[in-house]
């Protein structure tokens, strides 16, 4: 669906759950710590679970970062 198909829908009242949509998720965690690894099973489930109860919405793969955003600073003399 283009960019203006979805403007047109929308101009007649249709929302985004209305609509044959491709959906997928990005969750993410930011610390190593086991509360966050919880935190990031927590939010897959939930997403995968939204997606898969609107019945016009088709789930493809979504992305999991496992990432550390934190920075090391190392101050040299």
């Amino acid at each position: 669906m283009t960019i203006f198909e979805l403007k047109n829908e929308f101009s007649i009242g249709k929302t985004i759950f209305d609509l044959p949509l491709k959906v997928t998720y990005y969750a993410r965690v930011s610390t190593e710590k086991e509360e966050q690894i919880n935190s990031l099973e927590n939010q897959v489930s939930f997403f995968e679970n939204y997606i898969k109860n609107n019945s016009n919405w088709t789930k493809v793969s979504g992305y999991v970062d496992e990432g550390i955003s934190r920075y090391k600073f190392i101050k040299t003399y």
